[in-house]
């Protein structure tokens, strides 16, 4: 599945703020507010699913990540396919003024 550039770019970005507050989130309730009692204020439940939601954002980072260098990819590549053309018509138009 590809998806466009800028949809790239946005996932990507979405996927990283979720992946940093559900961290924070989940740190801090961790640690219930930042007082050192671990594991006081946090049922299974909602740890799961903080857990979940980190992974799914770790993944949507990977996956809108790798989207987003295969565009990145094609537009290096198209750039380096007319310089190519750009030099070889270069090169014969010199060679032909030699002649």
């Amino acid at each position: 599945m590809q998806v466009s550039k800028r949809m790239a770019l946005v996932g990507l970005n979405v996927s990283m703020s979720v992946f940093v507050g559900f961290s924070v989130y989940g740190f801090l309730k961790y640690t219930d507010g930042g007082v050192a009692a671990p594991g006081s204020g946090v049922s299974l439940p909602a740890s799961i699913s903080i857990a979940v939601l980190i992974v799914a954002s770790i993944a949507g980072i990977c996956f809108f990540g790798h989207q987003l260098d295969l565009r990145n990819l094609a537009i290096f590549r198209e750039e380096e396919a007319r310089k190519s053309t750009d030099a070889a018509k270069q090169g014969s138009r010199n060679t032909a003024r030699r002649s």
